[in-house]
């Protein structure tokens, strides 16, 4: 008996051991699965939201301990994770929390290719109950775009009008009629702001001035940005005085550079840049340089750039001859009677008409145009021209035109038909006639754009009548 009661003690107690062992094991599992402190990670921020390759990246972290927790901790490490595991960026000693405080960290990141990139962001964090750390992570995907560098540069002439007040005062670089313009590059060397050092002057009105708006369209901003504006004479015909100089290329204008703001991707500038005093249409080309962000940690210079070609200044009159009678008089001669009218919106002054030179027409002697003078937008005035037409030989009489706007002198030859060759030999009467339609610029046979200075402009006050004869009638009014 005895001995069984000592073997039945026995194995109870190692029945309670076993027991108490297990129990012992279930209570410490129990305390890690539910840590003191409750730290959390809350959502990542991306900043640029969408990177592109090689943009360095901020990655804003809030890391949290819950407003239940038993304890509070100290947060000692926050890093960042790729897929790899690999650690991309870590910050150290980032600061204690009670329960229910919370506390930002910012890591830093790039990435060397376009596309989805899943992240991890780990935060540790030391109890101060048990001492014991607890580490808790969050995913997180950004979708990085590929490099894009580009800039969209566009140009429009403008008047100078175009930078005056209603009242004809000048405007500030602020306060343009263009609206939104930031600045008046030229003339003084750079930028204009109008303010002139606080002496309330405003800018000079820019000779020829031109609108230039630079558009970021890549993806990545444009720095160092500089403009500069080139003009070369638009190749022409025949001068106003025939020396056949209108236009030959030569360089009209060189200015720049001139500095503008760095432009961010989806930014635009917009700026005035005065090509200076001009008296001859050119082809103007503005080119932007710039460098990219990104070319600073490639070792690129600055030699990206933009261009945009704009021709100054607008040419927006139109001369046109309408009604047209060609007659021939006792004497033999040939008169043309016609309208020459503006079918264009700009002014055209001191217009003077004449007869050009071709085969079997003689041209108008010296001193024998007809001065039309100033032609407003749909304006025609009537004019008569002598000259000599054997109508064997000439199929056409041209019709010189030349005239100055916006102080540049232009010159354009129009046609009218010939007079059809007599077979009866009898003077006088209407040998030919143009409709009412007329003829324009686009109807012209060897047309020429002449090109020159104000200087070279004929006349300077307005009046109707034949220079070097008398003054003949006059038809105005508007353009049919």
């Amino acid at each position: 008996m005895t001995l069984t009661h000592t073997r039945t003690t026995a194995a109870l107690l190692a029945a309670l051991a076993l027991l108490a062992a297990v129990g012992g094991a279930f209570a410490v599992g129990g305390a890690a699965a539910v840590p003191d402190a409750r730290i959390t990670v809350g959502e990542v921020g991306a900043s640029p939201s969408d990177p592109t390759v090689g943009e360095r990246t901020a990655l804003n972290v809030t890391v949290s301990n819950s407003g239940g927790s038993d304890a509070a901790a100290n947060v000692t490490e926050v890093r960042v994770r790729n897929a790899d595991g690999d650690v991309l960026d870590s910050v150290s000693g980032v600061g204690a929390l009670s329960a229910g405080d919370s506390l930002d960290a910012t890591l830093w990141t790039a990435f060397d290719e376009p596309g989805a990139k899943r992240l991890t962001v780990e935060a540790v964090a030391n109890q101060s109950t048990s001492g014991e750390f607890v580490t808790v992570s969050r995913e997180t995907v950004i979708e990085v775009r590929p490099t894009q560098v580009a800039l969209d540069l566009r140009t429009r002439a403008l008047d100078p009008e175009d930078l005056q007040t209603d009242d004809g005062s000048e405007t500030s670089a602020g306060d343009l009629g263009v609206g939104g313009i930031q600045g008046i590059f030229g003339g003084g060397g750079g930028l204009d702001t109008g303010d002139a050092g606080g002496q309330g002057e405003s800018p000079p009105i820019a000779d020829s001035p031109v609108e230039v708006t630079v558009v970021n369209t890549g993806t990545t901003t444009a720095d160092r940005v500089s403009l500069r504006a080139v003009g070369t004479a638009l190749d022409g015909g025949d001068g106003a005085d025939g020396s056949g100089d209108g236009g030959d290329g030569a360089e009209t204008v060189d200015v720049g550079p001139f500095v503008v703001e760095d432009v961010a991707p989806g930014e635009e500038r917009r700026v005035i840049v005065d090509l200076g005093p001009l008296d001859r249409r050119s082809d103007v080309t503005v080119t932007a340089a710039f460098r990219a962000d990104t070319d600073q940690r490639n070792e690129r210079g600055a030699d990206r750039t933009a261009e945009s070609t704009v021709t100054y200044p607008v040419r927006e009159a139109t001369p046109t001859v309408t009604d047209a009678t060609v007659r021939e008089t006792a004497d033999g001669a040939v008169v043309i009677d016609a309208n020459l009218g503006n079918a264009g919106s700009g002014e055209m002054t001191g217009a003077v008409v004449s007869v050009g030179d071709a085969p079997g027409v003689e041209p108008t002697p010296a001193g024998e145009e007809y001065f039309v003078g100033t032609l407003g937008a749909s304006d025609f005035i009537g004019f008569d021209l002598p000259t000599a037409v054997n109508a064997s030989v000439a199929d056409e009489i041209p019709i010189r035109v030349a005239y100055t706007e916006r102080g540049v002198r232009y010159t354009e030859t129009l046609t009218v038909a010939a007079p059809e060759p007599d077979d009866d030999g009898e003077a006088g009467g209407t040998l030919g006639r143009i409709g009412a339609g007329g003829v324009g610029a686009a109807g012209a046979v060897a047309s020429g754009l002449a090109l020159v200075g104000l200087a070279g402009a004929v006349g300077v006050a307005v009046r109707t009548g034949r220079i070097g004869g008398s003054t003949g009638r006059r038809r105005d009014g508007s353009a049919p």
